[in-house]
């Protein structure tokens, strides 16, 4: 089975510990599943949690549940974008089992 956790774990925290309310692999997990299945916009990512949190939780646990639209959008747009391209790159470029 395919490991998100393996191919996103080196990409740096961009938050201080005290500010982390949700894990930065559910919002990582949450945003690529929703662009995947046709999300725009951090709306449309937060929607697509709402609706679709016990699929979800089969993978992460989303401890505190799905975190709002603001705060996906500021998480990402803080990630360090080399660090992302060469995690998906990892998971592109895996071979096949």
């Amino acid at each position: 089975m395919y490991n998100f956790i393996s191919h996103f774990e080196n990409i740096p925290e961009p938050r201080i510990k005290r500010c982390r309310h949700h894990e930065l692999m559910d919002i990582l997990f949450l945003s690529i599943c929703a662009i995947l299945c046709g999300a725009e916009g951090w709306e449309v990512i937060d929607d697509f949690g709402r609706f679709r949190i016990d699929w979800l939780r089969q993978y992460f646990p989303y401890q505190h549940g799905i975190t709002k639209h603001d705060t996906i959008a500021r998480v990402l747009s803080r990630l360090d974008p080399e660090a992302l391209q060469k995690s998906f790159m990892s998971g592109l470029m895996r071979p096949a089992s």
